[in-house]
């Protein structure tokens, strides 16, 4: 019993994918005990052809198929995974939009497209602040205009202040789309 090496035993377990944390003791007189925290599956992440389940960290869980991949948000794009963290505190400014969306890309290492789950796409600006600010001003507009669900297919927000809409439907009727009184 006072052979077994508790720290070696700890850090072979916390090798495993799904150990978040590992307590490993010595019960006397024969017992070795060990407690586990487990980690939490988050998001989905897509890698050149595979998916693969995430904790909140970004940290790999195991490969999954497009089956058990339904329900969870799925994130794309080089980098994207380095980038989980900031991307639910970017989430969390608007918390509203939170459960319709549906998918985020991350672009060009710098910015996030999210699309919900109606299909439309909604471009934020790169920067923390500058992409919160954005998502809230959306929720915001959404909240007046029922922007998600409705004909607009992407709305850009890259540029501060300014929201362009794209809306193939509303061109075929030689009709633009309204937001906040306005038309743009």
């Amino acid at each position: 019993m006072t052979d077994v090496d508790l720290q070696s035993l700890r850090a072979s377990v916390m090798q495993l994918d799904w150990v978040k944390d590992a307590r490993v003791s010595r019960q006397l007189p024969g017992t070795i005990v060990v407690d586990i925290v487990e980690r939490t599956p988050h998001a989905v992440l897509r890698k050149p052809g595979t998916l693969e389940l995430i904790d909140e960290t970004g940290h790999d869980l195991e490969p999954v198929t497009q089956a058990k991949a339904k329900g969870l948000l799925l994130i794309s794009g080089p980098g994207a995974q380095s980038q989980v963290e900031e991307l639910d505190k970017l989430l969390d400014a608007a918390p509203a939009l939170r459960p319709q969306v549906r998918e985020a890309e991350w672009v060009g290492n710098r910015r996030w497209n999210l699309t919900f789950k109606s299909g439309q796409v909604l471009a934020l600006p790169e920067g923390g602040d500058d992409s919160a600010k954005a998502l809230i001003d959306f929720a915001q507009l959404d909240g007046v205009n029922r922007l998600i669900g409705g004909k607009v297919v992407a709305f850009d927000m890259r540029t501060v202040g300014r929201i362009y809409m794209r809306c193939p439907q509303c061109a075929a009727e030689n009709k633009p789309p309204v937001v906040a009184g306005g038309s743009t």
